[in-house]
């Protein structure tokens, strides 16, 4: 709050430094720092942010984890790659400025609001600010408000690109919701070495989550192995990343005698996951990145929500299917507010979740088993 009432008593300063605001923005900052997921449901905004001002030079701010998402697509300039931990503290916070002023943007739309976000944009000279805001505006954000060109208050269970696209439609700006990621030709590659065939006949399962909360676990997952094998003959493909490994390993392990299993857990990067997600006939995974990848390629999927409420954020591909379980203390998990820990400490609404729950689901997407 210190930085707040600081940055209000010096604001009219800041005003003369910020220069004049151009009739057409020419140089853009998009700002999505969360997740995999996040940056996915982010990709839309791109496109049209490029539609609108072609000749723009368009910045991303983003997360580290989510560079191959969004290196090498046409609608990028440039990236500008960010840690939340180092945002803390004034030196932080200052040091987050002047890596924005650097910049020279007229223009910047944040998707991931926060409040060193915001104070970095005003107090780098940004001269128009965007932003959302999260569900339940509290007071810092009621006080930072008025320092934005504009913004849009998330409405409880609202799709988060509805809010995006309200705000964006006030600058006569269009949102289509089809998302899109950078591709490496080496991903081709890979999966040919992994023995997949070239149509799209395997079944892909996320082994992990980087929240945690959603997690199916070992055993669910060995469960949910065995009732496939028993739909299909088809390749069963574990995906996920170097550090999900351990619990790939152990699963294969337990299951020496199923055919057709694949361990594909590090092999790839994500924009080599592409070429995994084209040959894959279904996707079965919770709430996270991995699942919206498969989306984004129009993957049949089964989504296991968990905590989290797809009113919000969800797939959204023709041929999609969820496991929810409505339960009292259900939902928890917000795009806004996402909790990495069970309030119940029960996990119910994945521990609930049976390997015949989501089988079920998979048989109604009717896919040629």
């Amino acid at each position: 709050m210190a930085y707040l009432l600081i940055t209000w008593l010096l604001y009219p300063v800041l005003l003369l430094l910020q220069g004049r605001r151009r009739t057409q923005p020419q140089r853009i900052l998009l700002i999505q720092t969360a997740k995999i997921g996040d940056m996915l449901c982010a990709t839309p905004v791109l496109r049209a942010l490029r539609q609108a001002f072609p000749a723009a030079r368009i910045t991303v701010m983003h997360a580290p984890v989510t560079a191959p998402i969004i290196e090498g697509l046409p609608e990028v300039d440039a990236r500008l790659p960010v840690q939340s931990a180092g945002w803390k503290g004034l030196r932080g916070k200052l040091a987050l400025a002047r890596r924005v002023r650097s910049g020279r943007h007229d223009l910047a739309v944040v998707l991931s609001p926060s409040l060193p976000v915001l104070l970095a944009l005003v107090w780098a000279g940004v001269p128009i600010r965007w932003s959302l805001l999260p569900t339940r505006v509290g007071r810092t954000f009621r006080w930072i408000s008025p320092l934005l060109a504009d913004s849009e208050p998330h409405r409880h269970g609202e799709l988060v690109l509805d809010t995006t696209a309200r705000l964006l439609g006030r600058h006569d700006i269009v949102l289509r919701y089809v998302k899109i990621m950078a591709e490496s030709p080496q991903g081709e590659l890979l999966c040919d070495a992994l023995g997949l065939p070239a149509s799209p006949r395997c079944v892909g399962l996320a082994i992990s989550s980087a929240n945690k909360l959603k997690e199916l676990g070992e055993d669910k997952l060995v469960s949910l192995i065995l009732g496939l094998r028993q739909r299909t003959a088809s390749p069963i493909v574990l995906v996920g990343g170097p550090e999900d490994r351990p619990v790939a390993d152990a699963i294969v392990a337990r299951l020496p005698s199923v055919p057709g299993l694949v361990n594909s857990a590090g092999a790839f990067r994500l924009d080599e996951l592409p070429a995994l997600m084209r040959r894959c006939k279904l996707f079965i995974g919770v709430d996270s990145g991995l699942t919206y990848m498969a989306d984004t390629f129009n993957v049949p999927l089964v989504s296991v929500v968990g905590p989290t409420d797809p009113r919000e954020q969800r797939p959204m591909g023709p041929q999609v299917r969820f496991v929810i379980k409505r339960l009292p203390c259900y939902p928890c998990a917000f795009v806004f507010n996402a909790p990495y820990g069970c309030h119940t400490g029960t996990r119910a609404c994945i521990d609930t979740v049976s390997a015949e729950d989501i089988l079920r689901e998979a048989d109604a997407l009717e896919v040629k088993w």
